[in-house]
């Protein structure tokens, strides 16, 4: 583990860099919605539970066949107590242009524990692969009620080093039989190579009042605030904890935010809506919303200074990926929730 973060020093910090850190710490919460969701959605079956079956929405057609839009495969094993689940996600609703292959490798350990190794692959139009998702889930406790720990990293194109590093920690207590109360904390380090910022970012923080409420479609929506704290340092500087409570080591600390809002996801994982707003650490005020129905889900944010001045705007998919753009007209790729390019 590296050494501590330094002091606060908010003058070290540009124009840019708020805005990185910020678009970063207003679409984490959209990330972590995502990977919660994959969970509790059921497409990777019912956490904690011995039946293989997943929930009803992914049982609609034969296996691997094409419904609008969407193929959904469940295979026993490899091992013993383990399946293969597979949902393939395409541009088109006859199943001809792949956009994102997820994959989730689930062992039942025991009647309280199991894990679960899950890799999403998103593709463009032409079919080129943007990025690679790896995520370890660790879930334990009974179904409906439980801890889980998901670790993984988010990989560019063929890179050969994570452009991300991600932690997630929740806690799930059913309050009645449509609501849950959730708690939660998590970190992430994104290592930027863009020339024009060249840096790595971290982001800490804990959500409070979360709440997962599940409607009569089947939708399922998360709230909450979640208040937490920026760091930056040379490109490769930051690193993440291994273990919850995840925390970011090295670097400079510049301050901490406070966002609030939800994320709604419908019974087949796609977004239907955003709502987040807050403010960075040096008065910056940041939002995003959304726009469109889904799978074509648009989800745009700004961020203004304390004077309403124009500091960045941004623009991405379903997916995570988009277009940031600056106030001083520079550009860089959103990819899988965050800046990267």
């Amino acid at each position: 583990m590296g050494p501590g973060p330094q002091s606060n020093q908010n003058t070290q910090a540009t124009q840019q860099e708020i805005a990185q850190a910020g678009t970063d710490a207003v679409l984490g919460p959209v990330e972590m919605g995502a990977l919660q969701d994959s969970l509790m959605s059921g497409n990777m079956g019912v956490p904690l539970s011995s039946s293989r079956a997943p929930l009803s929405t992914f049982a609609v057609s034969a296996s691997g066949a094409c419904n609008n839009g969407i193929e959904y495969t469940v295979t026993p094993g490899p091992g013993a107590n383990q399946t293969t689940y597979e949902t393939k996600y395409f541009y088109d609703k006859a199943c001809s242009t792949l956009e994102k292959d997820v994959v989730a490798l689930r062992t039942l350990n025991s009647a309280s524990s199991e894990t679960i190794v899950r890799t999403a692959k998103t593709y463009n139009l032409a079919g080129l692969l943007l990025t690679t998702r790896v995520s370890n889930y660790s879930i334990t406790g009974a179904p409906g009620n439980f801890s889980a720990v998901i670790t993984g990293n988010v990989v560019i194109g063929t890179s050969g080093s994570p452009a991300v590093l991600f932690g997630h920690q929740f806690t799930v207590a059913p309050q009645s039989s449509t609501v849950s109360t959730i708690a939660a904390n998590s970190g992430r380090v994104t290592n930027n190579s863009n020339p024009h910022i060249n840096e790595s970012f971290g982001h800490m923080g804990v959500l409070s009042d979360g709440t997962m409420t599940t409607d009569a479609s089947g939708d399922i929506t998360f709230a909450g605030s979640h208040a937490g704290t920026f760091f930056k340092g040379p490109l490769g500087s930051l690193t993440l904890s291994s273990t919850p409570p995840f925390t970011v080591s090295g670097g400079t600390e510049l301050g901490t935010n406070n966002v609030s809002g939800s994320v709604e996801f419908n019974d087949v994982c796609d977004i239907v809506a955003v709502s987040i707003t807050g403010t960075l650490w040096n008065g910056d005020a940041i939002s995003i919303s959304s726009s469109g129905t889904p799978p074509g889900v648009s989800i745009n944010g700004t961020i203004t200074n304390p004077s309403g001045n124009n500091v960045a705007t941004f623009s991405v998919d379903q997916n995570g990926d988009g277009i940031i753009t600056f106030a001083n007209g520079q550009q860089a790729l959103i990819y899988d929730w965050h800046v990267v390019r």
